[in-house]
C-alpha cells in the first residue's frame, strides 16, 4: 500500500522515496536497501577500473594509427614537383611531331636532360653548333636559342642545343644576432662586469662552435659547385657523342647568358681539339663565389674565341669592356669581340637578324680561316708549238 502512493511525475520522484524511507514498517529493510546500494555501485567501479587499460590500450593505438597515417600523408603532401623536368617533357611532348627537330635524351648522373637536334639544309654541311642555352631556360628558348637553332641550318650548320640542368641552391646565411635573446631585459653596467669574465671564458668556445659550425656549410657549397661543373663536363661530352655521325668537321661550343661561363668551362677540359671554336654571346657572369670566374678564363684561354654582345645597358658594356681588356694583358691574339647590331628597318627580317650577323661573323673568321690558301701561280716556260 506504500507503493501506492508513488507519484508518477519524475519531479515527486525523489520526495516519495524519502517518505518511504521514513515509514516504520521500512525501517527493518533500510540496511538491505543500503547494502544492495553500496555493492551495486563497487561493482560497478571495478568493471570501468577493469575496463579502462583496455580502453587506453585501444586508444593508444588508434592515436598511433592515425598519426602514421597523417605522417604518411604530409610526407606525401610535401612532395616538391620538380618543375624544371616538368618542362622539359612537356617541350619534347610539343615537338614530338615536328618531323625536322629530332628531340634527344641525355643521361646526367639518373637525371634526363633535353637536347633538341636539327640537321643542316645542305648536302656539305660546314659543322655543328651546339648551343649551351641560358640558365632557367630550355632548349627551344624562343628568345635566342629557336632562332639560332632552325636558322642556322639554312646555311649550313647543324645545331644541337641542350637544356643545363639547374644551379645547385645557395647556401642558408648564418644569424648574426640572437634569437632567444630577452629583448625586455637591458643590461646595466653591474651585470655586464659580472658577465665579461664568463664571456672571456666562453669566446674560445664560441668561436670553435662557429667555425664548426659554418666550415660544413661552405664546404658543402663548394663540393656542390665542383660537382656541377663535373656534371656539366659530362653532358657535354654526352653531347658529343651524339654528333659523332653529324656531317660537317668544325664545332662550335655557343654559350649563352651565364651558360656562357659553363660553355668556356666545358671548352677548356680539352681546348687541344682542333676545329673547335668558342662563341661566347651575351655573356653574364655566374653569381656564385663558387662557380668558375669568366674573367680568369679568358685570361688563360689560348684558343680562338669570338665574344658577341649586343645588349644596350651600361652594365653590359662595362662587363665587355673587362673582358677585352682581360683578352689583351693575356696576349691572346685569337680573341675577337664584335658588338651585335639589333635594329632592323624591316619588321618581316627582325627574327633573323640574330642568326645573320652571326652567320657573317662565322664564315669570316671560321670558315675562311680554315680554307687552305691557294697554291700561288707558277709561271710556264712555253716552248713553240705547245
Amino acid at each position: 500500500m506504500y507503493f501506492a502512493g508513488f507519484e508518477t511525475q519524475p519531479t515527486f520522484v525523489l520526495a516519495n522515496i524519502v517518505s518511504l524511507l521514513n515509514n516504520r514498517s521500512m525501517k527493518l529493510i533500510k540496511p538491505l536497501i543500503f547494502t544492495l546500494f553500496i555493492s551495486s555501485a563497487m561493482g560497478s567501479a571495478i568493471s570501468f577500473a577493469a575496463d579502462l587499460p583496455t580502453a587506453e590500450k585501444n586508444g593508444a593505438e588508434s592515436s598511433d594509427s592515425s598519426a602514421s597515417n597523417n605522417s604518411e600523408a604530409n610526407s606525401a603532401d610535401r612532395m616538391v614537383p620538380d618543375f624544371s623536368q616538368q618542362q622539359q617533357e612537356d617541350l619534347a611532348l610539343a615537338l614530338a611531331h615536328n618531323i625536322e627537330t629530332e628531340v634527344i635524351w641525355l643521361d646526367l648522373n639518373g637525371q634526363k636532360q633535353l637536347a633538341l637536334l636539327q640537321q643542316a639544309a645542305t648536302a656539305t654541311p660546314a659543322g655543328t653548333v651546339m648551343i649551351f642555352s641560358d640558365q632557367s631556360t630550355s632548349a627551344d628558348w624562343p628568345a635566342i636559342v629557336h632562332p639560332l637553332r632552325t636558322q642556322l641550318t639554312k646555311f649550313g650548320w647543324n645545331t644541337l642545343s641542350i637544356t643545363l640542368p639547374d644551379l645547385p641552391p645557395p647556401p642558408i646565411p648564418k644569424r648574426t644576432l640572437p634569437t632567444l635573446q630577452d629583448r625586455k631585459q637591458i643590461q646595466t653596467p653591474t651585470d655586464a662586469a659580472n658577465s665579461q669574465t664568463t664571456e672571456t671564458a666562453q669566446s674560445t668556445d664560441q668561436k670553435n662552435v662557429k667555425t664548426e659550425v659554418s666550415n660544413p656549410d661552405s664546404a658543402s657549397a663548394a663540393e656542390k659547385m665542383k660537382e656541377y661543373q663535373k656534371s656539366i663536363s659530362e653532358l657535354g661530352q654526352d653531347a658529343a657523342k651524339q654528333l659523332a655521325d653529324a656531317k660537317g668537321d668544325l664545332k662550335i661550343i655557343l654559350g649563352v647568358g651565364e651558360s656562357a661561363t659553363w660553355a668556356m668551362h666545358y671548352f677548356m677540359q680539352d681546348e687541344t681539339q682542333a676545329n673547335r671554336f668558342l662563341v661566347l654571346l651575351d655573356p653574364t657572369p655566374v653569381m656564385n663565389e663558387n662557380a668558375p670566374n669568366l674573367l680568369q678564363m679568358i685570361t688563360e684561354i689560348k684558343a680562338p674565341v669570338i665574344d658577341l654582345w649586343f645588349s644596350n645597358n651600361s652594365y653590359k658594356q662595362e662587363r665587355a669592356t673587362l673582358r677585352k681588356r682581360a683578352a689583351s694583358r693575356s696576349g691572346n691574339k685569337e680573341y675577337r669581340q664584335f658588338r651585335l647590331n639589333q635594329q632592323s628597318n624591316d619588321p618581316r627580317r627582325e627574327p633573323l637578324w640574330l642568326t645573320r650577323q652571326l652567320r657573317g661573323i662565322l664564315k669570316t673568321y671560321i670558315l675562311t680561316a680554315e680554307q687552305p690558301e691557294a697554291p700561288a701561280a707558277q709561271a710556264i716556260e712555253l716552248t713553240p708549238g705547245q
